[in-house]
């Protein structure tokens, strides 16, 4: 049905002049509130909408469009369409007007100029069927693109901050582990013949300064010696934090290894330098490893594998010591030995314990659920976490045999809790080796058929370097483990692969921002973009958010204002025993209490 013009007649020509016969009062009367309904059926439309005519001028434009486009229907009337469309476009536009009745409909994204702004906009042309009326020859809708440019750039800046903070220390501000090791590859790739060091530093004794006084004391200690790193190194060499009191440096360019030794004496010439931090005098000093590019491998990994074995080496030397990598430095790998060994007697001997954290869901104000943490309980180093031992598990494939212990004994636990409390759920962290070659479904199920839990009380913790390496593979066994019924969370999302993208290819359930992003809010205003960005996106996909890392009352109630679903960390409660909190979990079903914080 054709609509009539905003302007002039509301009967088109060709209806008044084709019939000798004046039309009927009653006739006039129905089509004028025919036009009448379909104007205001147009207006109400909440999309602009505009009709052209042949000489592709406007002669229809509903309230939508005239808002859209922040001007008035009147000002619209019969303007020159193509001439307010931004100039670039204007060609491709016409072009595109002038072969509608062949190319059918097309779209494009502009900007439109009205008298006060210039609007981007995506416009969508259809042809119109004018059955030889010239007034009515195309329609166009119009989309608004400037939300959605501004939710995108948004998205962009977030994306960019993620990426900076997987690849750089909070604290000190310098590339950390993974952006270290992105600039030791690159270092590797581009020099050319050029030789490449590697200096591990360790700085000797800082437990002992950082204990007694203090993290605060500590982590400026740690920025005052990042800073004189920085200030000591040649301007195209990287300073980057391991992690702890461990940095690196990336020398480039270098001829022999007397430069490196100068520079390395430099270092400890600058690290020794007093600290004044009243009411305290500190002087530190520094274990330095060193590797090469090309003399002792064109690895990147295995370059800082070799300058660790050197750093360890020259700190078993004594204090304040450079040792250079050579064929017989063999410490660390028997040292790597002596792990391994250790690792076969503790599954044979159990002496591994599992702790559990519980997790503060903010919708039920309830604890229903727990991170499954391991523990080795060593017969001369104490109870020591999983940091240390993990990475040699998972060369040596004692990851396996540990892995499923922990998911059995976990399953085992679980059981005896949920008759105390049947929604309690537990989030066990599977290794990437295990995901990967793990034949992982199989062995859950045969551990929920075993134990009697139900496979939705399970919730397989995986981490974004695990997953993203090869996420068609990824998604395969996700998918797999999603028929067993299990839950699925990724872990500390944010610190390695970060990608919206590539999230919504995963049939997870739950996303766990890592406590690097939560350490510092509300105070740090970068970070409560980002994980207000985390929560959006997360939100729209329909995955829950986990924040870690929650130690005081100001980051819980940030994180609960802005939507977080459930809260993990120190302030909602420490690692306990698998006793403590069945005892606990009693202790509230006797006197009726919920299971809250």
């Amino acid at each position: 049905m054709k609509l009539w013009p905003l302007t002039g007649s509301l009967l088109p020509k060709r209806i008044l002049q084709s019939s000798s016969v004046p039309a009927k009062d009653s006739e006039l009367g129905r089509l004028r509130a025919e036009n009448a309904r379909y104007k205001a059926l147009l207006d109400a439309a909440p999309t602009g909408h505009l009709t052209l005519d042949s000489g592709l001028r406007i002669v229809e434009a509903n309230l939508a469009s005239a808002d859209t486009l922040g001007t008035s229907a009147s000002d619209l009337y019969l303007s020159s369409f193509v001439a307010n469309i931004k100039s670039e476009d204007r060609l491709e536009v016409t072009e595109l007007l002038s072969d509608i009745d062949v190319a059918g409909d097309s779209t494009i994204s502009t900007s439109f100029y009205t008298k006060s702004c210039s609007i981007p906009v995506m416009l969508h042309f259809t042809q119109v069927d004018s059955s030889g009326d010239k007034d009515y020859y195309c329609h166009v809708a119009i989309s608004d693109l400037s939300e959605h440019r501004a939710i995108q750039n948004n998205l962009r800046i977030a994306r960019d901050g993620l990426h900076h903070v997987a690849y750089h220390d909070p604290l000190t501000r310098l590339p950390n582990r993974c952006g270290l090791v992105e600039q030791l590859n690159l270092a590797i790739s581009t020099g050319g013949d050029n030789k490449v060091a590697l200096l591990l530093l360790d700085v000797d004794h800082f437990k002992q300064i950082n204990g007694p006084l203090g993290h605060q004391i500590g982590d400026k200690l740690l920025c005052e010696i990042a800073s004189r790193l920085l200030s000591t190194v040649r301007q195209a060499d990287i300073v980057g934090r391991l992690g702890g009191d461990e940095f690196a440096i990336i020398v480039k360019d270098f001829s022999s290894l007397s430069e490196i030794t100068v520079i390395a004496d430099k270092i400890k010439s600058a690290l020794a330098q007093q600290y004044v931090s009243a009411p305290y005098e500190i002087r530190l000093s520094a274990s330095i490893g060193v590797s090469v590019f090309p003399d002792h491998t064109d690895s990147a990994k295995q370059m800082l594998s070799y300058a660790d074995a050197a750093m360890n080496h020259a700190r078993l030397k004594g204090t304040n010591h450079i040792q250079v990598y050579t064929d017989a430095l063999n410490t660390s790998l028997t040292e790597r030995f002596e792990l391994e060994r250790d690792l076969r007697i503790a599954l044979r001997d159990s002496q591994f314990e599992l702790y559990y954290q519980p997790q503060y869901d903010l919708r039920t104000s309830s604890i229903n659920s727990y991170e499954v943490l391991l523990r080795w309980k060593h017969p001369q180093r104490g109870v020591v976490g999983p940091e240390s031992f993990i990475e040699v598990a998972e060369e040596t494939g004692l990851i396996k045999p540990i892995g499923e212990w922990v998911l059995s004994e976990a399953c085992k636990n679980l059981v005896e809790l949920r008759h105390i409390n049947e929604s309690t759920k537990f989030g066990v962290n599977v290794s990437a080796k295990q995901f990967i070659n793990g034949n992982l479904r199989d062995k859950i199920t045969r551990i929920l058929d075993e134990t009697g839990v139900p496979a939705n009380a399970l919730e397989l913790e995986l981490t974004e370097s695990a997953l993203f390496e090869d996420v068609d593979h990824s998604v395969s066994v996700l998918q797999d483990l999603c028929k067993a019924g299990v839950e699925l969370a990724i872990d500390d999302f944010g610190t390695g692969y970060s990608s919206f993208s590539r999230l919504q290819q995963l049939p997870v359930t739950r996303l766990k921002i890592d406590r690097s992003f939560v350490h510092d809010i509300p105070e740090n205003p970068g970070n409560c973009s980002i994980v207000r960005a985390m929560l959006s996106v997360a939100h729209e996909l329909g995955i829950d958010v986990v924040a870690e890392g929650v130690e005081t009352h100001r980051q819980a109630m940030f994180l609960s204002e802005i939507g977080c679903d459930v809260l993990q960390g120190y302030y909602i409660g420490k690692p306990a025993t698998f006793q403590q909190i069945k005892d606990k979990a009693s202790l509230k079903t006797d006197s009726k209490e919920p299971a809250t914080a």
